[in-house]
Formats: structure tokens, sequence, C-alpha cells
């Protein structure tokens, strides 16, 4: 009864915390990209009411793109369908939806390779719940991770599917049945098509999850699961090969061809895995949980059979790490914007717990015994570490997520975007539109406009609405 009323309130307080992200979903509105991509299809919807022609329009879009400028297919046909193209109101209904997606994904996840490392029913459950709110309360850039359509399903909505399919693949690793393995092999096919952090996180996961079933000595199933790095990678070459990569490098204006460069991507990914493994351990309260969590732990996990060397452990959550980061390092010259750092963020937070268990199970018994009875030291050690996470300040955006809310500051927000698309609807065709400057911003979007009426994300807009040109005043 005990377990089953402190169960309950754990679940509770999950909800509490995570509610405020629900609660802030009306302030989402579409913006750059998001009229790029829903001017083309957008038209199409509004001739035919026809979902069929859309996902045919959608689909020619992503692969002109994949010949003229990046080749994730999969990322750009979801882009064509963003809610802007169907409905401008329903747009912000996209986020309760990620959310919910990014949620279960998360608990999911966790819950299987908890269970598949042994650990007690109350602490798996402790662990996915606690987990799954680091990661969505301390995420570094919410606007772009939660509540901007391209950039939240390009990133955030792939990195969820990737979870759902590596739970679902080391599920089927075991049984072999042909039906689901086909299933998950087109899912793991479009998912190398999408963004490439995700197709290689994906892959470097997939590939350390096979070894570990051969470690075990279950050599069908961990054959299986290497078996889905053919889909993989057969899309993720199609996404590489696409000649428009080449014309986006060109115009990014940071890459650079030869082995001098090769050199310097691989050293800078290098520093970056190492500082962000650092950053979000210490930065968020992952570090604190753990400790916490560390006596109870000791006392419940089984044996060390099984269980590799803990150096090929951190090393493979490392290079999983550096897999992720290198692709747009080599592209782009740096780590990423946000949205892509949100990707660095959750691996570090749904994957160090489980190096943290794996240690602790390499342990002697003699060892785990005594840890088991410091219980006061580990509570010490997990307070210093949340105050330590707290005075860094990761934190302050969910804090303003709420602060926005109850000070009026959201509503505020809402009133100014849709003031300005109330003056773009009432605009004729040939007009060119001069809106507001906006004096309101929160984290639930970002500017749709700018003073120069020839920038790209004002041209987008203009298109979408079918107007001559918008632009914003540029006096303060």
């Amino acid at each position: 009864m005990k377990t089953r009323a402190a169960w309950l309130l754990a679940v509770l307080i999950f909800a509490a915390l995570v509610l405020p992200f629900f609660l802030a979903a009306p302030g989402a509105h579409p913006a750059t990209d998001d009229f790029t991509f829903a001017a083309y299809t957008g038209k199409t919807w509004q001739a035919t009411h026809s979902l069929p022609h859309v996902l045919k329009d959608a689909l020619s879009y992503a692969l002109r793109t994949w010949r003229d400028w990046q080749g994730t297919v999969t990322g750009v046909v979801v882009m064509t369908l963003n809610p802007a193209v169907f409905s401008l109101p329903a747009y912000w209904l996209h986020a309760p939806v990620l959310l919910g997606l990014h949620i279960a994904a998360c608990l999911c996840f966790l819950a299987h390779f908890a269970r598949r490392l042994r650990v007690s029913p109350p602490l798996r459950g402790l662990m996915a719940l606690g987990l799954t709110a680091i990661s969505l309360l301390f995420l570094p850039d919410m606007t772009e991770g939660i509540y901007w359509f391209n950039g939240a399903w390009f990133y955030t909505g792939a990195n969820a599917v990737a979870l759902l399919l590596l739970t679902a693949v080391d599920r089927q690793a075991l049984r072999g049945r042909v039906l689901p393995c086909a299933a998950l092999g087109i899912v793991a096919f479009l998912l190398g098509m999408d963004n490439y952090i995700t197709a290689m996180m994906t892959a470097a996961a997939l590939f350390f999850l096979g070894l570990s079933r051969l470690y075990a000595a279950e050599r069908r199933a961990g054959w299986r699961t290497l078996a889905f790095l053919l889909p993989l990678g057969l899309g993720l070459a199609l996404s590489v090969i696409a000649p428009g990569n080449a014309v986006r490098m060109a115009a990014d204006g940071a890459h650079e061809a030869g082995a001098g460069y090769l050199a310097f991507a691989v050293v800078l990914t290098m520093r970056e895995a190492a500082g962000y493994l650092l950053r979000f351990a210490v930065k968020t309260p992952l570090l604190a949980l753990l400790l916490a969590l560390t006596p109870a732990l000791a006392q419940a996990l089984p044996d060390r059979r099984g269980v590799p060397p803990i150096p090929a452990v951190l090393a493979a959550l490392y290079l999983l790490l550096c897999a992720m980061i290198i692709p747009h390092v080599y592209a782009s010259g740096y780590a990423g914007s946000g949205r892509v750092v949100n990707l660095y963020h959750m691996a570090v937070v749904l994957g160090l717990p489980f190096v943290w268990v794996l240690a602790l199970r390499r342990l002697s018994p003699a060892l785990r015994k005594r840890i088991a009875q410091r219980r006061a030291m580990a509570g010490v050690l997990a307070g210093f570490a949340l105050v330590l996470c707290l005075a860094l300040g990761q934190g302050r955006n969910y804090a303003k997520l709420i602060g926005d809310r109850l000070d009026g500051t959201q509503s505020a927000y809402i009133a100014q975007f849709e003031r300005e698309y109330a003056l773009c609807r009432a605009a004729g065709e040939e007009e060119a539109v001069l809106l507001p400057r906006w004096t309101v911003q929160t984290l639930t979007g970002k500017p749709t406009v700018y003073p120069d009426p020839d920038v790209w994300t004002n041209r987008s807009m203009a298109d979408y609405f079918g107007l001559k040109s918008v632009r914003t005043s540029a006096e303060e």
C-alpha cells in the first residue's frame, strides 16, 4: 500500500512539473522556415482540400530539395506538412502532441532498458520519471526544441522516434518475428533520411546494443540488432550523397575540403563531446538524482555477470556523442544551434544513468554493501550537486516559462502575433504590408518579420499570405 501511494505521489509530482509546458503551447506560432514550407503545400490544400494531393506535393518538394539543398527527405516531408498548411489558428496543437510523444518515448526507453539491466520496479519507475522530467525542465532551447515546429519536429520529434525504434528493436532482437522486424526496418530507413545527428545517434546506439548482446553470448539477438544498421545506413547514405548537400555547404561558408579540415573537425568533436558530458551531468539535476539513488541501486542490483568493463561502457557513450556531433561540426564548423544541442542534452541525460548502473554492478558485493549503508552521505552529496546545478542557471528557462504565463507576458505575446496575422489577412494581394514591431518575447516563439522586406524569412511569410511584401519598422 505504501509503495502504491509513493508511486502515485511521484506520478503527480511529475505531472505537475511538465504541466507548464502544455499550458504554454497556445503561445506557439509559425516563423521563418515554417512559412517557407507551408507556402508551397498550403496553396495545394487551399485549392484542393485533398490530403493525397498535399502528400504528393510534399514528397515532390522534398525530392527537389534533395537535389538542390539538402538530403534529409523524411525531415523535409514532415516540414511541408506543418500545421500552418492546414490551419494557422491550430498551429499550436503540434506542441502538446510533440510533448506527449517525447514523454512516452523517454518513459518507454528508460523503463525497457532499466528492466534489461535488472533494476527493481520501484527504482525503475523513479528513474524513468525523474530523467524524463530533467530532459524537459532543463532543455537548453525550449523555443526550437518544443514550440517551433520546424526545429522541434526535425530534431526532438525524430529523437523520440529513434528512442521508440531502439526500444522496439531491442525487444524484437530476442523474438525475431518477420513482420515486426520488417516494419522496424522501414522506420529505420526513413529515420536514416531524417536529420544526420539523430541518424548517427541511432546507428551508434544500434551498434553498441548489438555488441552488448554478443558480449552476453546472445549471438542471435546481437546479429539481429546489428542487422538494423543496414536499412538505417541505406537511408543515411542516400541522404549524404544528395547533390544538394554540396550546394548547402558551399552556401554555409564554414565547410572546407581536405584532410586538415577533417582533422580539425575530429579534434573539435572530441573536445565538444567531453564538454557536453560534463555540462549536462552538472548543469542539470542528473548527477544529484544518480547520487540520491545510488545506495538503493547498490543494494538492489544483481551481480556483474554479463556486464562489460566500465571503461568500455563509458567510451561507448562518449563515442555515441561524437557520432552525433561530427556531422554538424564537419558541415558547419561548430557543434550546433540550440535545437541541435538539445539532442546532446538528451543523449547525456538518458545515457549516463545506464553507465552509472553498470558501474555499480561491476563493483564487488562487499563494496556495494558499504555504499548501500551510506545513505546520509549520498543525500549530502546529492544536495550539493543540486545546489550547484541550480546555481549554474540552466533551469532559468523553465522558471521563465512559468513566470510568463503568470504575469500576463504570454497573453500579450499571443495578442501580438494574432494582430500581425489579422493585418496580413486584411491586406490585398499586391499590398506591401508594414507590421508593428514586436515588444514582447517569450520562450514559445521567435520573431517572424524583419525590417528588410527582401530577407528570405519576410518573403516566405509574404508568399504564405499571398502578399507583395511584409516588413516591420526599423525604429526601436
